[in-house]
């Protein structure tokens, strides 16, 4: 059974939750963080365009 389809607005509101944070905890410059910094933040990413409510309610 395919997942539901959740609005733009929703998905777009957790990405940039996601970005937030994640600017807040690595640094604000991406440039200088460690790799596993950017895979956990295209981890967080994915999780927020797969289920945005998730993402929102951490």
């Amino acid at each position: 059974m395919a997942a539901p389809t959740m609005p733009a607005d929703v998905i777009e509101d957790a990405l940039a939750h996601v970005w937030v944070d994640c600017h807040r905890e690595f640094g604000p410059d991406e440039s200088t963080w460690l790799p596993g910094q950017v895979r956990e933040y295209l981890l967080r990413l994915d999780a927020a365009r797969l289920d945005p409510g998730s993402v929102m309610a951490s």
